[in-house]
């Protein structure tokens, strides 16, 4: 099995502190992420949502014993979410056909935090009460309100409250416009509120994923919030576009998804995959779980993995954390003696960075995953790459999918696809090929085969001088092969590398994220 730096990660050991230029997680604490460790999800708003009064967030906001008495503190801070609101349309997604959000809809937005019972105010309460019974009335915990989305397809937008104009979401200065006005409306609002347990600390970008077309708009909301004295937080899935960007897009901490407790059929190396592209991205983890945690042993299992990763990936200590527990998960716990108590009680001992491994979830070894890659890689030695000269031939290009461009084969990024962009693809049967600046003597190529799911491919290799006669270098045209491919062979002069595509397991598209060629 390849070693890598990564697996210095040994099971039930704390991970060791990153050296100078080395990948690490985003860390918890600093004021970069203005002191928030242990950032906890709270959905508000629309009418199906909890209504969290101070005994329904009491549980999150201290640890209760049995008998609902505070033992100690939990979350240090809060999300307030919500990407709903009460006529069904949605802050984040546009849907075709769909009603969208209106002026009202984003006003509506702007004041649900701050309802009179429920909302900012219970956690103000549930503080201020936790802090009488700890001894402790100073405490204060951090919060983040989310921010709803100008979706670009929405044209007519508007007038904002206050203003005359139509806005048209078409335009960037539009769409800068309507948030501005939305951060305006909630500082005005929290200022008029004088917590004295709540800090105020960031808001939330609610998009899950960034393309390279919400690049400026996310860069013109960073402005905004930071103008304001605020941080940007941002939690993207874990294919998401962007993971690699986020810190040149302004965002002041980032939180990688693993949505691992989600599908029917989860991914056993997921976790890891998740422990190597936060590494390599420089951002955090987000641990989910929801109240399937009581539906199934196998759900339950998957809640103990993400606590038992985070020892032996590190995260548990070493990373800005998020929590997406469903809306009511933790309370249910609380709720529920048995296996609600043991993982509400496991759940404080991780926020501590006490919890040790469950012996639940299988010890398998780290292995080398996407994100990082093998150790052999370098950037600085990587011949095919198009910052250094090399192009691809040989390779019809998508139309209309710019996001899967043969030229991503030679971009040197690695942590930044998912489904639908950040890689390129041919036809099987079909083929590719880079051109390198210069002739080289090269002995080894590095591939990165498209790895989201459980397919395999196999493929062939072959180097040229001239582009007219060509050699054989890689035969992988028997076995299964995924992810990540180091392929050695004997020293020979060449200007062109073909990759040529023979079977992927799920259809007839080889698809590649990565095509890297080494000198001897």
């Amino acid at each position: 099995m390849t070693r890598c730096w990564l697996c210095l990660l040994v099971w039930g050991a704390t991970a060791v502190a990153a050296q100078p230029g080395e990948p690490a997680y985003q860390r918890p604490g600093t004021p970069e992420v203005a002191g928030v460790r242990h950032l906890c999800l709270i959905y508000h708003g629309a009418p199906n949502r909890v209504e969290w009064t101070r005994d329904a967030i009491f549980p999150y906001v201290a640890h209760v014993d049995d008998k609902g008495v505070p033992t100690d503190w939990m979350f240090d801070s809060f999300l307030f979410i919500e990407f709903a609101g009460p006529r069904g349309v949605w802050f984040h997604h546009y849907v075709e056909g769909k009603p969208q959000a209106t002026a009202d809809d984003w006003a509506w937005l702007a004041d649900c935090w701050f309802r009179e019972k429920t909302g900012l105010i219970g956690l103000e309460r549930a503080v201020a009460r936790a802090g009488e019974v700890l001894r402790q009335p100073d405490h204060i915990v951090n919060v983040a309100i989310t921010l709803p989305v100008p979706l670009r397809p929405v044209k007519e937008f508007g007038p904002l409250h206050g203003q005359d104009r139509t806005l048209n979401f078409g335009r960037e200065e539009d769409r800068r416009q309507a948030l501005a006005w939305y951060i305006d409306r909630v500082l005005a609002r929290w200022r008029g509120q004088k917590y004295r347990h709540l800090r105020l600390v960031g808001f939330y970008w609610t998009e899950e994923s960034i393309p390279p077309t919400d690049y400026a708009i996310v860069r013109a909301t960073a402005d905004l919030v930071h103008r304001a004295g605020y941080k940007l937080f941002w939690i993207p899935y874990f294919s998401a576009q962007g993971i690699s960007e986020w810190r040149k897009l302004g965002i002041d901490g980032t939180m990688l998804q693993p949505n691992y407790f989600f599908p029917a059929k989860a991914d056993p190396d997921r976790l890891a995959k998740a422990a190597s592209k936060a590494l390599a991205a420089g951002c955090g983890i987000e641990i989910e779980f929801d109240g399937r945690a009581f539906d199934s042993q196998e759900r339950q299992d998957r809640f103990w993995a993400y606590l038992d990763a985070g020892v032996k990936y590190g995260w548990m200590t070493n990373a800005l954390l998020g929590y997406y527990e469903g809306g009511n998960c933790i309370k249910r716990f609380v709720e529920t003696p048995g296996d609600g108590r043991r993982m509400y009680d496991a759940l404080y001992r991780f926020l501590k960075g006490t919890y040790e491994p469950s012996g639940r979830t299988k010890p398998a070894e780290l292995t080398t995953t996407s994100a990082v890659g093998p150790p052999e890689r370098s950037t600085a030695d990587n011949l095919a790459l198009a910052s250094k000269g090399a192009k691809i031939t040989g390779c019809a290009r998508p139309s209309n999918e710019p996001e899967l461009a043969p030229e991503k084969v030679i971009d040197g990024v690695v942590s930044d696809y998912g489904g639908q962009g950040g890689f390129g693809y041919f036809p099987i049967p079909g083929s590719l090929t880079i051109e390198l600046p210069t002739l080289a003597t090269v002995s080894r190529t590095q591939l990165l085969l498209w790895d989201q799911d459980d397919r395999w491919f196999q493929y062939r290799i072959e180097t040229s001088a001239d582009g007219k006669a060509w050699t054989p270098a890689v035969d992988k045209s028997k076995g299964r092969w995924r992810s990540w491919q180091v392929d050695r062979f004997p020293a020979r002069d060449a200007r062109f590398v073909r990759l040529i595509g023979l079977h992927n397991s799920i259809n007839t598209n080889f698809q590649v994220v990565e095509l890297e060629v080494y000198a001897r």
